[in-house]
């Protein structure tokens, strides 16, 4: 028997013996790495799946179609680079007793910090590894000899299960709107979870159950558990699934409404679903390879409280894919600081001076507690925040990761990428549609998308994530941050300071009022955010001030038709804002006579509609409401339909929502002529 299969077994023993997931960790050349996991599958004799480089006669799996599935063996070919997203997504397939091959490189590359911080990790949780002609590496772990935890069951009859099951099936039973939130680790049976009380409630007579989720594939487990628990599988068609932005669209009627995974979805959606629906479920991972669940919490249920104070919520702890304590578990939201920071800051200390700095990727290596404050912070602030995002912390050289600390506190952080400074022959290329060089996103579009064919040549620091502790935000400690960053990237020469985001009221007051201003909107929707992402720019220099200047001109051309097009569904809210920075005011007394058929007589909508959207881009809306300035915004600049009109404001019907935006025009006419006219009296005096 060969060394890595006798290494396999005892740690298939340990695994067994305590209800745990281990790993066996294989070092050496690919070939060999690769034979050794060819002889553990043929030894054991059991399924298995392979993620990552594999010999011709395997056939491998993506980590993410792993999902919902049991495992009982996993191979991870980790030989080009210790892949953090395959990990995260893989392992938590594996079921109670088995066992994860980790394949590793004779030698790390130098410049691969991750892998070496991996490699650090590995021996810090004391997973041994069978080393290529060498004896095993690392000590043994110490193993718990207490009575296990039972192995996963066939039927989930936990407690803690059944108790969740309850609240689920209470939201239908129980007081309208007292919508649960449901949260969870991997591993804990949420999605089984949701899927056996969704069947049970179709076995007691609910006609219809929507499930909503970011992908099909994220309710695999879901409809698993529904089909093994339902009466009549005929039935199972009353458990329907649909995508947020089509949910958001169509809003279909239901029974109950599931949102699973819901820390993956705009909160501006899942809020509108809260108000829409008077019985919904929001279940999410609360720590996991999303990666977003903590931010999802701090921020999700500020909102929910507004619209239902008497919300519930309820955690499952208990694992029931395995034992407590799982060593692969604690190794993976360790590792790839997926847990909560141990220092969250809760107070600032008055008397203690506050520093910004740049801090170097060495220091993270050497300390796993500062590393941890940080990625922590960044995974709470951004719901997009993936552990290949730690890769890139520690690993892109072209990352500067900028830190406000109070002694050893971290109270927010800066992730800037250094973007552009490209030839003009590569400039060349972008703008002509050739090439879509990686690491270059303000670069690239503002060369091939706004079509300025040199834009690339110059230099764009983009801020990829700016994060404040939640107990710290609000305070103005993210404009100091920004205001250093410009110092800073002024100082190394950057011609601009850049960001791109997915739109949203509060980020975009906080970019306009440190000055950067809006260069671009995507004219699509962000598959991850569910919003169209905007462009934000603050020129540093000569040359980026002319560039600037001209792509803004361009935008503000181009988003005035735009608006009426490819933009006619962003957020009347978000253009309200940016209304400011696009119109360029001017008298208004021509259109205003033209205009008294349609406010004192009965001139029709259409008849003056060319008039009205001559008006709006020449005016400013701020004498409005907000209702007001919404209502103009997407009947006139964006074209929505009456119908959508009396839908999205409520309106008894068409006639209403018509002499609801005359008295509008009505109020816009008459502030917009006494300002003019107070103008005109103050130059007089």
């Amino acid at each position: 028997m060969s060394a890595a299969i006798n290494f396999y077994q005892q740690r298939k023993h340990i695994a067994e013996k305590s209800a745990h997931r281990q790993l066996c960790c294989l070092q050496g050349s690919d070939l060999w790495c690769q034979q050794q996991a060819l002889s553990i599958i043929e030894h054991s004799a059991l399924p298995y799946r392979w993620c990552g480089e594999a010999p011709s006669s395997i056939t491998c799996s993506d980590a993410k179609s792993l999902l919902g599935q049991d495992v009982c063996l996993l191979i991870l070919n980790m030989h080009k680079t210790f892949d953090a997203n395959m990990f995260a997504a893989a392992e938590g397939s594996v079921c109670a007793g088995s066992v994860i091959v980790l394949l590793l490189p004779e030698q790390q590359s130098e410049i691969d910090c991750f892998s070496h911080y991996m490699q650090q990790q590995l021996k810090r949780h004391q997973f041994p590894i069978l080393l290529e002609n060498q004896s095993i590496a690392n000590t043994q772990p110490h193993i718990v000899t207490a009575k296990p935890s039972p192995l996963l069951r066939q039927h989930l009859d936990i407690p803690e299960q059944q108790l969740a099951i309850h609240k689920i099936i209470k939201t239908v039973t129980g007081h309208r709107k007292r919508p649960l939130v449901l949260t969870a680790n991997r591993g804990r049976g949420k999605s089984a979870a949701l899927g056996m009380a969704a069947a049970k409630l179709i076995n007691q007579g609910l006609m219809k159950i929507i499930v909503c989720a970011p992908s099909k594939q994220a309710v695999t487990t879901l409809y698993k558990h529904a089909k093994l628990t339902i009466n009549d599988a005929n039935n199972l068609q009353r458990l329907q699934f649909i995508a947020p932005d089509a949910l958001n669209i169509e809003q279909p009627a239901c029974d109950l409404l599931i949102i699973d995974e819901a820390a993956a979805i705009p909160i501006k959606l899942l809020a509108q679903f809260a108000q829409r629906y008077s019985r919904v479920v929001f279940a999410t991972t609360q720590f996991g390879y999303e990666g977003s669940g903590r931010g999802f919490a701090l921020r999700f249920l500020q909102q929910l409280k507004l619209i239902s104070p008497q919300y519930r919520t309820f955690q499952l702890e208990q694992p029931v894919r395995w034992a407590k304590g799982d060593p692969v578990e604690a190794f993976t939201l360790s590792s790839l600081c997926l847990m909560e920071s141990t220092l969250a800051m809760h107070t600032l200390e008055s008397q203690q001076k506050t520093q910004i700095r740049v801090l170097k990727k060495t220091e993270l290596l050497q300390s796993g507690t500062l590393l941890n404050q940080i990625f922590s912070l960044l995974v709470n602030a951004h719901y997009q925040t993936k552990p290949s995002d730690l890769v890139a912390l520690l690993n892109d050289q072209d990352l500067t990761l900028i830190v406000m600390q109070q002694e050893d506190k971290i109270l927010a952080v800066a992730l800037v990428k250094h973007e552009g400074g490209l030839d003009n022959i590569t400039s060349e290329q972008i703008y002509q549609g050739k090439r879509r060089p990686v690491g270059h996103l303000i670069a690239q579009s503002l060369t091939f998308h706004s079509g300025f064919e040199l834009a690339a040549t110059q230099r764009f620091a983009r801020i990829q994530r700016i994060a404040v502790q939640p107990d710290l935000q609000q305070q103005s400690f993210g404009s100091q941050l920004l205001n250093w960053i410009v110092d800073w990237a002024t100082t190394h020469a950057f011609d601009h300071l850049s960001a791109s985001f997915a739109g949203s009221d509060y980020l975009l007051r906080f970019w306009l009022k440190n000055q950067l201003q809006v260069l671009r909107i995507g004219t699509r929707k962000d598959k991850s955010s569910g919003q169209h992402s905007l462009m934000v720019n603050l020129p540093l220099s000569q040359q980026g001030e002319e560039l600037h200047h001209q792509i803004q001109t361009e935008f503000h051309k181009q988003v005035k038709v735009q608006l009426s097009r490819q933009l006619n569904q962003l957020d009347a809210s978000l253009v309200a804002i940016l209304w400011p920075q696009i119109v360029v005011t001017k008298s208004i007394q021509n259109i205003k006579q033209s205009l008294s058929a349609y406010i004192n007589a009965h001139r029709g909508y259409e008849n003056v509609e060319y008039l009205l959207i001559e008006l709006l881009h020449i005016t400013s809306l701020k004498g409005l409401t907000q209702q007001q300035q919404r209502c103009v915004i997407e009947k006139i600049i964006q074209n929505h339909s009456w119908q959508s009109i009396v839908q999205t404001h409520q309106f008894s019907g068409q006639k209403q929502a018509q002499t609801f935006l005359k008295n509008c025009i009505c109020d816009l006419l008459t502030k917009t002529t006494t300002t003019e006219e107070n103008t005109q009296h103050n130059e007089t005096r």
